[in-house]
């Protein structure tokens, strides 16, 4: 018995873990190069940068040196499919709600499922989604139509970080020139 309640425990604990971060911006380390950038948490920085230099298909972010991941397209000519692999084991997939609407996402991990598109369909300044059982995310540029720095009002509700950069990402990805 006692065999198996310690996995159990450290299984709940890594859980909350990666539940309780809470994203406040995000901005490129470099003003001319969209391919690096620093994610600003409740706990510190991260970051999210291309993993391939000139391959903007596969991504990697680690978050307070303890949460990372991989994000990355699911077929390389299809960017209407994105997969988010987390530290943890989690799988995050983002589609398009529409066929190559790339305004319009479906994000999930098969246990939570967010909808996240722009506030205003000609302007990619603002992005959010909300939903009862998660809560809500809103992103905005720190300035109009300066894409290089974003403010995040992070409202999520049992959102893991995965789920979270997947969001955070798509963001970014579909609004930088």
């Amino acid at each position: 018995m006692k065999k198996l309640i310690l996995p159990i425990l450290f299984a709940i604990c890594l859980s909350f873990q990666s539940y309780g971060q809470t994203l406040y911006g995000i901005g490129t380390v470099w003003d001319d190069n969209f391919s690096e950038w620093t994610v600003f948490t409740g706990e510190g920085e991260g970051y999210l940068k291309i993993k391939w230099l000139n391959d903007p298909s596969e991504w990697e972010y680690y978050i307070n040196d303890e949460q990372f991941g991989t994000i990355r397209l699911k077929w390389k000519d299809d960017p209407t499919h994105w997969e988010i692999r987390g530290s943890n084991g989690e799988i995050v997939t983002a589609r398009t709600q529409w066929p190559n609407d790339l305004s319009s996402w479906r994000i999930t991990n098969n246990s939570t499922t967010v909808n996240l598109k722009p506030k205003w369909s000609n302007d990619l300044n603002e992005w959010k989604f909300k939903d009862s059982r998660s809560g809500m995310m809103y992103l905005e540029t720190a300035w109009t139509n300066d894409f290089r720095d974003w403010e995040i009002d992070d409202k999520t509700i049992n959102l893991s970080i995965h789920m979270k950069m997947a969001i955070v990402f798509l963001t970014i990805f579909h609004s930088v020139p």
